[in-house]
């Protein structure tokens, strides 16, 4: 009895760590051959500057929705996309785009971009070597200039993902590259570095608790500013499903000042053809 207990709470532990939910920073395991992870969030975030459009405000994110595939042994391959963004605008500034504004009233709204990527688990973890994997993806451009919520670039991400368990406490890294197209100048681009930190420790068979800092560095303009973003938080299995709250706190001037996430993710399996 004391051994299956054991290999429960393994299982259940296990379970809860593969779960990127709200972290930005990347695992590098994979969600099973054969399964998709569901996810749905909502976020809420203030003082939000969106420096191409001159809006300030703050933003309520509705339907976080993110969806991972088992594509593979070692292969993931998700899809991210917010189905409505909605700013409370505060304030409006002199931008490059300010003049194309097409918006009634202190609010504006428009769909997210559509970001698709793909996961690769290059190296499992052993008890001297951390997992090591591969990620690229690309951003599309949903969001509208006209909204003030979008600046109409295609964008392509690349890292590395590292991962490496201590005792009971997980850590995470990322380092990449982010090629963002510059939304003020035609055929030109912003070529900055990418980074995430994250630790993740199971206070309980059920619950994690993490921290989580992601951003990017470089020589950024308006349209692809610096990012440097702290979240806290927890995430609880119970009902067959995996719940997640998290707060974030920005440190740059265009990065959300404060916020706060909630979610959910459940996997199912693939039906067989």
């Amino acid at each position: 009895m004391k051994k299956i207990s054991l290999l429960i709470l393994f299982l259940v532990t296990s379970t809860l760590l593969a779960q990127n939910r709200p972290l930005k920073t990347e695992f590098v395991e994979t969600v099973e051959k054969g399964k998709v992870r569901f996810e749905l969030g909502f976020d809420f975030l203030q003082e939000v500057e969106f420096p191409l459009s001159g809006l300030k405000g703050d933003l309520t994110r509705i339907g976080v929705l993110g969806l991972r595939f088992g594509a593979g042994e070692n292969v993931e391959i998700h899809f991210d996309w917010t189905a409505q963004n909605v700013l409370n605008v505060d304030e409006k500034s002199d931008a490059p785009n300010s003049s194309i504004l097409d918006f009634d009233g202190n609010s504006t709204n428009d769909f997210g971009d559509l970001i698709l990527a793909t996961k690769i688990r290059l190296l499992g973890e052993k008890e001297k070597r951390p997992a090591f994997g591969f990620r690229f993806a690309v951003e599309l451009p949903n969001a509208s200039n006209e909204s003030g919520l979008g600046n109409d670039q295609t964008n392509f991400y690349a890292g590395f993902l590292l991962e490496k368990k201590i005792i009971r406490l997980r850590l995470i890294s990322n380092v990449g590259v982010a090629i963002l197209g510059d939304p003020t100048k035609v055929s030109s681009q912003k070529d900055l570095v990418t980074y995430g930190l994250a630790a993740v420790y199971p206070v309980h068979p059920q619950i994690n608790v993490f921290a989580d800092l992601n951003g990017r560095a470089g020589s950024g303009g308006i349209g692809t500013e610096e990012q440097n973003i702290l979240r806290i938080g927890g995430q609880l299995y119970a009902l067959g499903v995996r719940w997640d709250i998290g707060f974030l706190a920005g440190f740059y001037d265009t990065d959300p000042s404060t916020g706060v996430m909630v979610g959910l993710s459940h996997d199912f399996n693939l039906p067989s053809f």
